[in-house]
């Protein structure tokens, strides 16, 4: 008979796959406590929730997820990086710290319910978040615009002084104003 906690486990981890965004396998072997705990928080400081995880309790909450082709993956140490906000922060993050300490490393990842294997969830890491990507997309579509805006003012001013040097050369002549000759 199972456990009320290890249920519990099951049934969390359940819902993790089926409503995260991202998450992020890895294998955090060569890690000592002080690394790890500087891995959390750089994780908290994200927005990442970093979970170590017994490999039979996964196994078993992945049935009924569409994380299930991640079965295979979870054998020896193994950690998730779950991302609810962004879809690759959590393999940023992930990333960035494996630079700097050599490790975690990669196992899979889970994105929108695709799985996917280490080289893509490393090529995912290298992607630009959504906002920058959002942001960067505003920019090319507000371009021409504001290239259209640049245009017709420089052709308005280039008017503009035109009419000056016509007012500037009839005063030079002697001749009244523009204004005065009505």
């Amino acid at each position: 008979m199972a456990r009320p906690e290890k249920v519990q486990k099951v049934e969390a981890l359940n819902s993790i796959f089926n409503e995260a965004r991202s998450v992020v396998l890895n294998d955090f072997t060569g890690l000592n406590v002080k690394k790890i705990s500087e891995l959390r928080k750089r994780c908290r400081q994200n927005g990442i929730e970093f979970l170590v995880v017994k490999n039979t309790l996964a196994r078993r909450s992945l049935k009924g997820t569409p994380a299930e082709g991640l079965e295979n993956h979870f054998e020896g140490p193994t950690a998730l990086a779950i991302g609810r906000e962004s879809e690759n922060v959590s393999a940023r993050i992930i990333a960035e710290f494996a630079k700097e300490h050599e490790a975690p490393k990669f196992k899979a990842g889970l994105l929108d319910g695709e799985v996917l294997d280490a080289s893509e969830v490393l090529a995912l890491s290298k992607l630009p978040s959504r906002e920058e990507l959002l942001s960067r997309a505003l920019a090319g579509i507000m371009s021409p615009g504001n290239g259209l805006v640049s245009v017709l003012q420089g052709a308005l001013r280039n008017m503009l002084y035109a009419f000056n040097a016509i007012i500037e050369k009839k005063q030079s002549e002697g001749g009244d104003s523009p204004q005065e000759s009505k």
